[in-house]
């Protein structure tokens, strides 16, 4: 399944390469779509608060490792990619989109689909592009 997420978002991307804002990055590697950026050229922040967890993506991922909390700052910075996993995250996103903050493409992971988050990201100017899996894939109609 990682290689066909992988191959689609190669080909969802700008390939001119972007900027990125990871949420819940976990060890940055397992279920990582901004690990396969990275490889691609972007750049970019991967975020993970669990201690173990932060321990293994600065390892894994030292480019873009930022442990902890402190993601507000980045919402003043324009991103190209912003992708996240937990509910609390997703949700932490769909209530900071706005004019000032307006990532071209959004993808929420490994959860079920609920209706609230469609009509949020449709709500805010975005369109489902696909789904695979687990993940969503939004790109900004705009």
């Amino acid at each position: 399944m990682a290689e066909v997420q992988r191959e689609f978002l190669l080909r969802w991307i700008p390939q001119d390469g972007g900027s990125f804002l990871e949420l819940d990055a976990g060890d940055g590697v397992i279920g990582s779509h901004a690990v396969w950026l990275e490889e691609a050229g972007w750049l970019g922040d991967c975020f993970e608060e669990r201690v173990e967890a932060a321990r293994v993506l600065k390892k894994n991922r030292p480019r873009s490792c930022r442990v902890g909390a402190g993601t507000e700052a980045m919402f003043g910075k324009p991103v190209d990619l912003v992708t996240a996993r937990r509910d609390s995250s997703i949700k932490w996103i769909t209530d900071r989109i706005s004019d000032t903050f307006r990532p071209r493409r959004v993808i929420f992971q490994a959860r079920d689909p609920e209706p609230g988050i469609f009509k949020a990201m449709n709500q805010a100017g975005y369109r489902l592009d696909h789904f695979i899996h687990d993940d969503e894939y939004y790109g900004w109609k705009g």
